[in-house]
């Protein structure tokens, strides 16, 4: 039993050092990604500005096969802290890090950022529809449209709104995605679909 102990220790030690190699291999992937976008050599802190939300958004299209105008334009906002209208070398790690390899916590909170589009904290009927008429596919003629996304965002604010004041806070919103973790994306694709989200690192790590 000692002996099983000792190498089960020294198996996660070598676990341990092996994903801190590919966190490494994966943060140098990005820096190498964050100074191509910026059409640079890779000079780190020669930066004038930092990725603009064009680059940013083709970025997403050719990666991730995310292009909604709506959703692109939230998931910048959120990458953007300072509200530069830029991506520093420090705001595209951590958000992409969040993007990429987020925690189930840290994705509520960031899918939440992106749909509380006045960010006060709270998302409304209105936030929810703005994104979901953008995002859903196949909706009806334009006469009809308001009133169908209307009854599909019924759907989602029932389970989330628990205390039926009309809005859903951070914290209504992550129960209901522990609950079920589709409610995650409820209001359109905000994160990459799985089989996307190597290709960040693929071209780097080959």
């Amino acid at each position: 039993n000692m002996d099983l102990t000792a190498m089960n220790k020294r198996r996660i030690r070598e676990l341990d050092y092996l994903c801190l190699l590919v966190k490494k291999k994966e943060t140098e992937s990005l820096i190498l990604e964050f100074y191509e976008l910026l059409g640079q050599k890779v000079k780190p802190g020669t930066e004038e500005h930092g990725v603009d939300r064009l680059k940013f958004k083709v970025y997403l299209h050719d990666m991730f096969r995310l292009s909604k105008e709506k959703m692109t334009d939230g998931i910048f906002r959120v990458f953007d802290k300072d509200r530069d209208g830029f991506l520093s070398l420090e705001e595209w790690l951590k958000g992409m890090t969040v993007f990429l390899r987020g925690t189930l916590e840290e994705k509520i909170k960031y899918a939440f950022s992106v749909y509380d589009l006045n960010e006060d904290g709270e998302m409304s009927r209105e936030e929810m529809f703005y994104f979901l008429k953008d995002t859903l596919p196949g909706l009806p003629p334009e006469e009809n449209l308001e009133e169908a996304v209307k009854f599909l965002v019924e759907i989602p604010m029932k389970r989330m709104d628990t205390n039926k004041d009309g809005l859903v806070s951070l914290e209504e919103f992550e129960a209901a995605v522990k609950k079920e973790n589709l409610l995650l994306e409820a209001f359109g694709p905000c994160l990459p679909d799985t089989m996307f989200q190597q290709r960040a690192f693929q071209k780097r790590l080959e």
